[in-house]
């Protein structure tokens, strides 16, 4: 139970998702059902809860508004014993109160801040502070070395992808800032996309329309990191890919 209620905590009674809620509400009622920690998942039920107009349905997260989605600070106490790891600047699934870092949340919402920083301010509203855009960037190039101790993960083709495209973008505005560790960051990068690629060319996705939705983006981190078809194998070969298997009709 020490575990859960440091997971419900730090999620403000929301957790990652919406099976866990279940689990850890139901817990908290077995221990007791009169305790404050019972009746704080009770009152986070309706972020999770909507009308359809065929009836009532359980969303995954609950999704607020971009700009409440950054984590300002990193979970409570040694987060490392309790399986959490730096959250500090990232974005969620949810809402800051929900706690779980994602990077590729977390890098694609970084480059929405970037390309609205190059916008009229009258129009897209104020920069994101310096400070906040460090803190995404140290933690898509930290996590990875805070995750080998702490939980077993897989690497994904999408989450990489969309880290090397917000960090280039960053480097192309704030060149000086961070240099090696993202240009290390992005030749590893680069490496591992190239090395996950199929015989066929295809890379395999695990969201979206699996072998095409995993090429579109790996073939997107590529360009953003500067290969081409001319001077990058797995460029042409994924090209070749696409080209394959598109129908008749262009789909």
């Amino acid at each position: 139970m020490k575990h859960i209620h440091y997971e419900d905590e730090n999620s403000r009674y929301i957790t990652i998702g919406c099976v866990e809620k279940v689990l850890c509400m139901l817990a908290c009622w077995v221990e007791d059902p009169d305790s404050d920690y019972f009746k704080k998942h009770l009152a986070r039920i309706p972020d999770y809860l909507w009308v359809a107009e065929d009836g009532m349905k359980m969303q995954l997260n609950r999704i607020d508004p971009f700009t409440t989605f950054q984590v300002k600070e990193n979970p409570s106490v040694d987060f490392k014993y309790m399986y959490h790891r730096i959250s500090k600047g990232s974005w969620t699934l949810s809402d800051q109160d929900h706690g779980w870092q994602v990077s590729d949340c977390t890098a694609e919402a970084l480059k929405c801040c970037l390309l609205f920083s190059m916008m009229p301010p009258e129009i897209v509203g104020d920069k994101m502070e310096p400070g906040r855009l460090d803190d995404a960037v140290k933690h898509l190039t930290l996590s990875t070395k805070f995750l080998e101790d702490v939980v077993i993960e897989h690497e994904y083709v999408e989450c990489t992808s969309s880290a090397i495209q917000a960090l280039v973008l960053f480097r192309n505005l704030y060149p000086r800032h961070k240099k090696e560790e993202i240009v290390d960051f992005i030749s590893n990068a680069v490496q591992y996309l190239e090395s996950m690629q199929k015989p066929d060319g295809s890379w395999y996705g695990c969201w979206g329309v699996c072998f095409i939705y995993g090429s579109w983006f790996a073939l997107g981190g590529l360009a953003a990191a500067g290969k081409t078809y001319i001077n990058c194998a797995a460029m042409r070969n994924g090209v070749t890919f696409l080209l394959r298997t598109q129908l008749q009709n262009g789909r």
